[in-house]
């Protein structure tokens, strides 16, 4: 393995280890803050002794992320494929499977195997969306106070969300897996035509589909929460909240 592939593989871990070090430090420090600030409303939720005090354990983590920074820079380390094009398989696949006259048999069961998986992957996702439409559609789950609120709706949310893209993120390695396998398998059978003497007429190579499948399930589950959230009054009190708000910076409140 190359050092700059070393490298960036120890700067990524390093980084995501940092960012979620100081994401779990800083709500902890936001909520004993809260806390705090309900039994004395003189107290600040953040200052600078406490700050200093919960990130401090972080600070060797952090001074080893700028120091690796700081080495690739100096030592011109990046990633080479970054200026390359990115590789399509579903295109490579396309373009030979585009000059056999007659599809193998392997070549219609990897196109079955994308097929399903495809099917398995959104058909996960939307059943993990279900519990999160159910919760937002009952008034119930909603307590007044907007922390409580959103600490369990991140409490459903989350899990829910993890499974479902988990299980896309897995089922489309999967899908390109397969495609690998059938461009193999179109290239020896591509071979074996060319052996016997049969050719195919010139096909239009396909146009690689896009890829905002992931984009459009977020809209999807957006618009999907925003109309449980008027169903469920949700829209109309955070409407009286903003007025109040509003009403309270110019003074009328």
């Amino acid at each position: 393995m190359k050092k700059s592939k070393v490298y960036l593989i120890i700067q990524t871990v390093v980084c995501i280890a940092l960012v979620a070090l100081m994401s779990v430090s800083a709500v902890s420090i936001y909520r004993e803050g809260v806390a705090r600030k309900a039994q004395n409303p003189l107290e600040s939720i953040y200052t600078p002794e406490i700050v200093a005090q919960r990130f401090a354990p972080i600070a060797p983590l952090f001074f080893a992320a700028l120091a690796l920074l700081v080495v690739g820079l100096v030592m011109g380390l990046k990633d080479e494929e970054a200026d390359k094009p990115v590789k399509d398989a579903g295109l490579a696949r396309d373009l030979v499977a585009n000059r056999v006259a007659q599809p193998s048999g392997a070549m219609l069961r990897e196109r079955a195997t994308q097929k399903r998986l495809t099917w398995i992957g959104w058909g996960v996702f939307a059943l993990c969306m279900v519990p999160v439409i159910i919760y937002m559609t009952k008034p119930d789950h909603f307590p007044e106070e907007l922390e409580d609120m959103f600490y369990a709706l991140i409490r459903v949310f989350l899990p829910c969300a993890a499974v479902g893209l988990g299980a896309l993120t897995v089922t489309a390695a999967l899908r390109e897996k397969s495609v690998l396998r059938e461009t193999e398998a179109a290239k020896a059978r591509l071979q074996e035509e060319k052996t016997a003497g049969v050719t195919a007429a010139p096909a239009p190579v396909a146009q690689p589909k896009g890829r905002g499948g992931v984009q459009a399930a977020v809209i999807v589950v957006a618009v999907a929460l925003i109309i449980a959230g008027i169903f469920n009054g949700s829209a109309r009190d955070v409407l009286i909240k903003a007025i109040t708000i509003c009403t309270e910076c110019v003074g009328l409140g």
